[in-house]
């Protein structure tokens, strides 16, 4: 009798319904204070919100208009990343502010990039001595589409095979608005300075860009009365494709040409790539010239003109993995990260690990909800 219950058991067990991803897998909406492609001046700051529909682990990135990749939540590896369902939170700044970065871009798109996770990260490929290491987040810039490169930066801080992970991804513009990120080019070619070369004022001779809008394979939101409905795939697809130019002749203003819907079946294209042409940065920009006097090129720098886009060599004694990366002259601001929950007395300098074996889940305060002010009203994307 004990046998066949036995059997029994085996065979309950051999035969369980597989676990639904669809309904551990948490939700994340992002947004800011102005929306999202909204279009900022140089020093204005940015407050950052979030809401997830279920308790969930956040991490939070940020790609600049040079791509340079900074974590904006957590602000350290081992901090506490784990925040409640249903309610609108707000990433703090550094020193406890309130914005949760400024905007320090030369013209361009930068992108804020969430990740949510139903089981804790791990940061083991992108942390050093408990501090986020941006050197090996490919030298801590993006080259390329930025849609490919957060998708794989989500997939680094989740386990082999884990999908019980969401995104969300909104961009912005400084300066005005722009239909491709700077950093595209620098896939194929070169990386120079903006001071230097302007993608936006030289167009590539060699390649022609499709910009790819379908509202299906891009994260984006509308409103059908007061409920959020969630429109994007289940992971992002590569959303900027280069093509030869073919018979056309190469002109500025046919450079980027926009369509509406992918072609079908169309998941795996890629378009041409820096790997194609003799590995990243292999062809030399065009029209290289110092380009010095432009106006807003030194706002916000201290006088420097190179703003985020160069390599300050008074940065080496940076020990976050930010060697000579980092030229945004924000000497008084840690850029390692800005948070959503702070403790007090974290005044923005290096900050050890507290002492103690556990990280004390059990005093873990929530967040409360944080609701934009009455004066700037949630603004939906259009």
């Amino acid at each position: 009798m004990f046998a066949n219950l036995a059997m029994l058991s085996l065979a309950v067990l051999s035969t369980s319904t597989p676990r639904d991803p669809s309904v551990y897998r948490p939700r994340i909406e992002l947004w800011t204070n102005r929306g999202d492609a909204a279009v900022y001046t140089r020093g204005e700051r940015v407050r950052l919100y979030f809401r997830l529909d279920q308790d969930a682990y956040v991490t939070i990135f940020r790609v600049d208009t040079d791509g340079r990749i900074r974590v904006l939540f957590p602000r350290d590896p081992w901090e506490d990343n784990f925040a409640r369902g249903g309610r609108d939170l707000e990433v703090d700044g550094n020193e406890l502010a309130r914005e949760a970065f400024t905007i320090d871009d030369y013209p361009g798109v930068g992108y804020v990039f969430a990740v949510t996770s139903a089981d804790p990260f791990v940061y083991d490929q992108i942390e050093s001595g408990q501090h986020w290491d941006y050197r090996v987040i490919a030298d801590g810039r993006v080259r390329g589409d930025p849609y490919v490169a957060m998708t794989d930066l989500a997939e680094r801080i989740v386990p082999d095979g884990y999908v019980d992970w969401d995104y969300d991804v909104i961009s912005y513009n400084v300066g005005q608005h722009y239909d491709y990120p700077r950093f595209l080019c620098y896939d194929c070619h070169t990386y120079v300075s903006y001071s230097y070369w302007d993608p936006y004022f030289d167009s590539c001779v060699r390649f022609r860009m499709f910009v790819y809008d379908d509202p299906w394979y891009y994260p984006y939101r509308y409103y059908g009365g007061t409920r959020v409905v969630f429109v994007r795939p289940y992971r992002p697809q590569p959303r900027f494709i280069f093509k030869n130019w073919g018979s056309d002749r190469p002109s500025r203003d046919a450079f980027v040409t926009r369509e509406r819907e992918r072609p079908v079946n169309d998941n795996t294209r890629r378009g041409v790539t820096g790997r194609d042409i003799g590995g990243l940065g292999s062809v030399p920009p065009p029209n290289v010239r110092e380009r010095r006097g432009r106006p807003g090129d030194d706002r916000n720098n201290g006088g420097n003109d190179r703003g985020n886009n160069g390599n300050d060599h008074d940065n080496r004694g940076n020990d976050r993995g930010n060697r000579g990366n980092d030229d945004r002259g924000n000497r008084g601001n840690d850029d390692r990260g800005n948070r959503g929950n702070d403790q007090p007395g974290n005044g923005g300098g290096r900050r050890d690990r507290p002492d103690g074996p556990d990280r004390q889940d059990g005093k873990r305060t929530d967040r409360p909800m944080v609701l934009p002010p009455a004066d700037q009203p949630r603004v939906q994307p259009r």
